[in-house]
């Protein structure tokens, strides 16, 4: 996907998150949001399994603050970084390294025909790199790694 020139950067040190937002009819800004715990959001057997939680936020308008956003065009890039302990996770789980929200009952897994979801390792493959999404809508704050 070819990105859009971005209106808005915001990038989260210490989650190592980055939304890259581009122009949009209406300006918008992030809100982090505080994260639940891990054991309160149950595993379906056999579907998404988080093992680290990253960030949860949300997109607010400018103009109107107390206005949540949940639609985007252009879509938004968000980038988020996994290492090589979350590499090493995965390995021990038997599957690939994968990302997943929380949608408020389970977590799902995100893919690339729905999210544009794909992995951009480091130059050095085993000490991780980037997890890229485009999103297009947005009603699941909470991401996290897993498989």
């Amino acid at each position: 996907m070819e990105p859009n020139p971005i209106s808005l950067r915001v990038e989260y040190l210490i989650e190592k998150v980055i939304v890259n937002i581009p122009l949009q009819s209406n300006p918008i800004q992030v809100q982090q949001l505080p994260l639940a715990k891990l054991e309160s959001m149950p595993v379906v057997p056999g579907g998404f399994t988080p093992f680290r939680l990253l960030i949860s936020f949300k997109f607010i308008g400018i103009e109107q603050p107390e206005t949540e956003i949940t639609r985007f065009d252009p879509p938004i890039e968000v980038r988020l970084r996994f290492d090589a302990k979350d590499l090493e996770s995965a390995r021990e789980l038997g599957k690939p390294l994968s990302l997943g929200f929380w949608n408020g009952k389970e977590w799902i897994r995100c893919t690339r025909e729905k999210h544009q979801f794909y992995l951009e390792p480091d130059q050095s493959p085993d000490t991780g790199g980037w997890g890229i999404v485009y999103l297009s809508h947005w009603d699941d704050p909470t991401k996290a790694w897993g498989t």
